[in-house]
């Protein structure tokens, strides 16, 4: 971690590691001369956004952990079980030791310290006081999005909310979970009354008061805070700026990215400019081509969640495809359940990496659930709880809900979570919040030894090793 901080802050002053250890910059941008006008400033806070894009997070690591660890997905089965990270998290024979872990983990801290270089270098600059607080606002959110995503996987991490500019003074122990959830609560509150609600052309993508209220719907859903989970989804319904579209499958279409579904999601540009997309490759099994190009067969579809939808369900067959011995393309005899992810299909990419479809982390659709479920908690039979969850199964071709119980009525919610946001990274989040991991897991797979210590992966191995003040979590 310490090597990877000091290289990001370096890296966005145009500097190489090489420059450092060589003490012979090839330019003449500087940590503290390249802060200087609107055009650094809006280039800095870019920054702040591009570890979403990285191999290391949502361009294929997050939704993996988010994924393989869950009962929606099964790495072998008549599938490779040579990639190893992957088998050990789909069987829960993961460690320390596992590179995954490590991947996100200096990913996500790479993200909080070019966050902190923006909050701290950006008040200084002579620009447009308004767009500069827009500027500061988006960094805090991405900072309250990486540290969310932190402690959501690893509990109590250490809180840095300064920049880093050496390799001096890092060993920092890991902060108390209700401390960092409240330094997340205080970022996400900022931004939400600084950041503008919508915006035009390039700018389309970048959080929005919206992004900052739901992602509190979130942190507030996650504590079991109730009043203010509904009160902040609520906040985002009164907006008027999202809806559902008429169709599940017209959500996911490349033509509707940034629209009115869409509250924030990783954004993506195929065409062969280095910023495509790498779900459509990574998830279609090696067997299909589009295009003439392969997948790898990430995330392989459980037979479990396969069965889990009703066949009157729509959004089945635009989540899943299923091949079989006799379809074109075949599938091998191998594969004992041969279903694969197929939302995020891209047929116009020339190349795995090359779509152009952004990846879903928060939908309208996540904000009516999370607030019927907010609801729910409070008192059983609530209309708008209702209301909400049968605009989803409406849409899915589906009977409304009608007369359950408290239980009952949570239960439901959770299934439609699952359903309405497959491979969408919410299932691992949704059974460990609701502490029904370990018998989500034994149920879709018997033979997984998932034990309690998984509610929360290990801290990175590498991490400890150069910085002592690291304890681990509990079992590891």
């Amino acid at each position: 971690m310490k090597k990877n901080i000091l290289l990001g802050i370096l890296l966005m002053g145009g500097l190489s590691a090489c420059n450092v250890l060589e003490q012979t910059p090839e330019s003449n941008f500087t940590p503290t001369n390249f802060y200087r006008n609107a055009d650094d400033a809006k280039a800095a806070v870019s920054t702040v956004y591009d570890p979403l894009a990285s191999p290391n997070l949502y361009a294929q690591v997050m939704w993996i952990i988010q994924d393989q660890a869950t009962d929606d997905a099964e790495w072998g089965g008549g599938r490779s079980t040579a990639n190893q990270p992957k088998n050990d998290l789909d069987k829960y024979t993961f460690t320390p030791a596992t590179s995954t872990f490590q991947s996100v983990w200096t990913t996500l801290y790479q993200g909080i310290n070019r966050a902190n270089t923006v909050i701290s270098r950006l008040p200084a600059i002579p620009m447009d006081e308004a767009l500069k607080a827009r500027y500061i606002a988006e960094a805090r959110f991405m900072r309250g999005f990486y540290y969310f995503t932190l402690v959501r996987l690893f509990g109590g991490v250490p809180l840095i909310t300064t920049e880093t500019t050496s390799l001096n003074n890092l060993t920092v122990s890991r902060a108390p979970v209700d401390e960092v959830y409240r330094f997340i609560v205080q970022d996400f509150t900022e931004a939400e009354t600084t950041l503008p609600a919508t915006y035009t052309g390039i700018d389309r993508g970048r959080a929005t008061k919206g992004a900052a209220k739901a992602f509190l719907a979130k942190v507030y859903l996650t504590r079991q805070d109730w009043p203010r989970a509904a009160a902040k989804a609520k906040e985002v319904i009164d907006l008027g700026i999202y809806d559902l579209w008429a169709t599940y499958n017209e959500a996911f279409l490349i033509a509707n990215k940034n629209g009115k579904e869409s509250v924030f999601e990783m954004q993506a540009l195929g065409g062969g400019f280095n910023e495509g997309s790498w779900m459509q490759g990574y998830m279609r099994p090696n067997f299909d081509r589009v295009n003439g190009v392969a997948g790898f067969g990430d995330d392989p579809v459980t037979e479990n969640l396969y069965r889990t939808f009703s066949p009157a369900d729509k959004r089945r067959d635009v989540t899943i495809r299923l091949y079989s011995a006799t379809s074109t393309p075949a599938a091998p005899a191998s594969v004992q359940f041969p279903g694969y992810v197929y939302k995020y299909l891209d047929p116009a990419a020339t190349a795995n990496g090359d779509g152009s479809n952004n990846f879903p982390i928060v939908r309208y659709a996540d904000v009516l659930l999370m607030y019927a479920e907010a609801l729910n908690e409070q008192a059983a039979g609530n209309a708008e709880a209702y209301a909400a969850v049968n605009r989803l199964r409406r849409r899915a071709g589906l009977t409304d809900l009608t007369g359950l119980s408290q239980d009952q009525f949570r239960d439901a919610v959770l299934l439609e979570r699952r359903l309405e946001l497959a491979f969408e990274g919410h299932r691992w989040y949704d059974l460990v919040r609701t502490k029904r991991l370990i018998t989500a897991i034994k149920a879709q797979n018997p033979s997984i030894n998932v034990q309690e210590r998984h509610y929360l992966f290990p801290i990175p191995q590498t991490e400890r090793d150069v910085n002592p003040a690291l304890d681990q979590n509990p079992g590891y």
